[in-house]
């Protein structure tokens, strides 16, 4: 989905169709799924449009599932959580389905910021090098309270200017940990904070052809813009499917994903990552409830769309082509779950792997993302923080940008463009354009 140049024959056709898209309603963010709850609740309670008392019982089971902790789980006598793992429930990092705080924790009960790591090079099916003894993910916490790998996370200051001579300052991180018995020069790795978890069954329900359509890998089209698929391995069919979760869009199914975090991020098995002599932690049943929590939750509607600041952002924000990857409207096709089927909603992804320029780069490769590659992050709920947390927010795939508007100004690779558009409006267009992103 490009923005094609327009003859000037075309060039009125071209500016009502514009104007149309500007003032197009994305007030139901998440078509039938918007919720008119409180924000505070509104995504950990199930959609308005749950369509029998049956499900609507079975995704409150999974809200207990999701957010309750597996500290004193015990499956025959034994605690199944761990003995290593990042944190000790999905709610604790992911905090009201939001993002969750940006630190790395020495003391219980665990930190919601991860460290994954791999050795250098990918293996012939192109997944990372598990590091002996540790795995995809560095598990920093352990049951008896300790703590492993000595991680460390600084920041270093990074300054700027806008043309209009208004200063800025960035941050970037400096992350350390020790690994014994592996020389750190074998090691790479990735910083990776805790994402909203809003919509998830609305962007499962995508057709993969949506999504590849949407791609355009050789820039054939010239704007810039080269969206990749990321291609990946499902794990119950066997095959190479279309990846959309994950801050590379490493998993192609919201179970495979729920199984991941499950057994990287807590260490419990299940029907998915289950090794060879290890019994299975997380019940079949159990796991398909988290599922349908994540897949019919209520979604926030966008607020205050008729306040002019923010009719003014839209427009800035599209003027400046920032909807050319975060693409404001998708469709969903048939669902097993009928809540989320045919729906128009409005995440703003394209939920394609986008170059993001060296900056942004990080040391790690999987399966057809570069290190310098990154799912496009859906930008509904981006101004929700405030309402779900207590804790100062991050923004990126590793927590640096403390504000929306750092978060835009990290921006490279194909978004550069965008990123000198946005340095080149002035204060007050800055302004707005960033009203807009906090009504999402």
């Amino acid at each position: 989905m490009r923005k094609l140049a327009v003859a000037p024959a075309t060039a009125l056709v071209s500016l009502l169709l514009t104007v149309s898209a500007w003032a197009q309603d994305i007030t139901n963010l998440g078509g039938d799924l918007t919720s008119d709850l409180p924000i505070d609740t509104a995504l950990e309670l199930p959609a308005p449009n749950i369509s029998s008392e049956e499900l609507f019982q079975l995704h409150l089971a999974g809200h207990t599932d999701f957010h309750g902790s597996f500290l004193f789980t015990k499956l025959n006598g034994k605690r199944v959580l761990g003995p290593h793992f990042n944190h000790n429930s999905c709610g604790a990092c992911h905090v009201k389905d939001g993002r969750g705080p940006i630190r790395i924790s020495s003391r219980p009960p665990g930190s919601s910021v991860l460290v994954k790591v791999s050795l250098r090079g990918l293996n012939p099916d192109g997944s990372p090098r598990d590091v002996p003894r540790v795995g995809e993910q560095l598990q920093n916490h352990s049951i008896d309270g300790s703590t492993r790998y000595d991680i460390r996370l600084r920041w270093r200051t990074v300054r700027g200017v806008y043309p209009d001579g208004t200063k800025y300052t960035l941050r970037r991180p400096q992350l350390s940990f020790k690994i014994p018995g592996i020389r750190s020069t074998k090691v790479v790795h990735s910083i990776r904070m805790s994402p909203p978890t809003i919509g998830m069954g609305l962007l499962e329900a995508v057709p993969a052809a949506t999504i590849v359509a949407m791609s355009d890998p050789d820039d054939l089209d010239g704007d810039g813009i080269s969206g990749r698929v990321s291609y990946v391995p499902n794990l119950e069919t066997g095959q190479i499917e279309v990846g959309r979760f994950g801050w590379r869009a490493t998993q192609p199914t919201l179970k495979q994903q729920a199984a991941a975090a499950f057994f990287h991020d807590m260490g419990l098995t299940n029907e998915l990552f289950l090794p060879e002599g290890k019994a299975q932690e997380i019940p079949d049943e159990q796991l398909a409830r988290v599922v349908f929590y994540s897949q019919a939750a209520g979604v926030t509607p966008a607020r205050d769309q008729d306040h002019p600041d923010v009719v003014a952002g839209k427009a800035l924000f599209q003027q400046i082509n920032c909807d050319s990857c975060h693409v404001m409207t998708l469709q969903t096709g048939d669902s097993e779950v009928v809540e989320v089927a045919n729906q128009e909603f409005h995440p703003f992804t394209d939920l394609l792997l986008h170059d993001m320029g060296p900056d942004l780069a990080d040391e790690r490769p999987e399966f057809s993302a570069t290190q310098r590659e990154w799912r496009t992050p859906p930008l509904w709920g981006l101004g929700l923080h405030p309402f779900l947390s207590s804790k100062r927010p991050g923004y990126l795939h590793d927590g640096r940008a403390r504000t929306i508007e750092e978060a835009i100004l990290w921006h490279g690779g194909e978004a550069l463009s965008s990123r000198e558009s946005f340095k080149d409006l002035s204060a007050a267009e800055r302004f707005q354009l960033i009203r807009f992103l906090q009504s999402l």
